[in-house]
């Protein structure tokens, strides 16, 4: 969700980029690079930066080592709300997500977006993400896109727990790869940055998440960033044994002339097929005039192996 709201500032970006006229002559600029170079890059990043998080945590100290590897697969999963929690990803385990969605901006234009990656829990209060859109297709007044979207690459840390009393406070960040043609209005071209404050809540059944969300978005053309600050808050609880529901309040301050400020809203409903298998969907509801009109989705998360536990099986 977080994503979605992020990936249409994109376009608009992106937009604007091309009515400007950038200088495409420029071999060092990254929005002259072909989706070849961009994806190299990407790949080199993506393995270093999970390459280095198993080579960090290969060694769980010996306190932790037992639970990261002996404890039973479970998900944890992170949609499909805007709102991220301060639970990590389980300790040693890989979760794979994906969600397919059909947003209405307004004005006639659709768009179309299968976004999904994959998730590492490094310790017991940290996680590593890689995201992308792995398929984006864009219909407005400039025509018909279709394309690749940007990666996002990010750690969360819960560095406080929850007691009865106080809740459990956490930080995120997530960087933008840029790697969406930026010729085709699917992306700008440039490295965001979105940190986050994240606190949470189990006030039994139910449980509370909330978030604030600056958000950096790099300059097309030009040196600096626009930047706008989010609020998301949201709540779940469960209707039977697998079945839950989701409820959602979030929005960003104005990032520029091109992107007002918006509010939106969302419900959705998850079912749990068994413990590390959630599948979700939804309806997002914009409720503001800078908002998108509405947006379905369904989705899917998937906790696949633990990698600590696979990895000490080899030695």
């Amino acid at each position: 969700m977080r994503r979605m709201a992020f990936q249409e500032r994109q376009i608009v970006l992106a937009n604007d980029c091309l009515k400007r006229g950038l200088n495409l002559s420029h071999f060092w600029r990254l929005e002259c690079l072909t989706f070849s170079q961009r994806l190299f890059i990407l790949l080199v990043l993506v393995v270093l930066s999970f390459g280095g998080t198993l080579t960090w945590a290969q060694e769980p100290s010996n306190s932790t080592e037992a639970s990261c590897v002996n404890a039973a697969v479970v998900s944890v999963p992170s949609r499909p709300t805007a709102t991220s929690s301060t639970d990590t990803t389980q300790c040693g385990v890989v979760e794979l997500e994906y969600g397919l969605q059909r947003q209405w901006p307004g004005g006639g234009a659709n768009r179309d977006d299968l976004t999904g990656g994959l998730r590492l829990g490094i310790k017991h209060n940290l996680d590593f993400h890689w995201s992308s859109s792995a398929f984006l297709h864009v219909m407005d007044g400039d025509g018909n896109r279709t394309g690749y979207g940007d990666n996002w690459l990010g750690l969360r840390y819960r560095f406080l727990g929850q007691t009865k009393r106080r809740p459990s406070l956490g930080l995120a960040y997530q960087a933008k790869v840029p790697s969406a043609a930026v010729t085709k209005g699917l992306g700008s071209g440039r490295f965001d940055h979105a940190p986050s404050f994240l606190v949470s809540k189990d006030i039994h059944p139910v449980h509370l998440d909330f978030n604030l969300m600056p958000f950096f978005a790099g300059r097309s053309p030009g040196s600096g960033f626009d930047h706008s600050v989010g609020f998301a808050l949201s709540t779940a609880g469960p209707l039977t044994r697998r079945l839950g529901i989701v409820g959602e309040g979030y929005g960003y301050t104005t990032l520029n002339h091109n992107s007002p400020a918006f509010g939106s809203t969302m419900l959705a409903f998850t079912f749990q097929v068994q413990p590390r298998l959630i599948l979700d969907g939804g309806l997002d509801v914009g409720i503001t005039r800078g908002a998108p009109r509405k947006r379905v989705f369904v989705g899917v998360t998937y906790a696949v192996a633990n990698v600590y536990s696979w990895m000490q099986r080899q030695h």
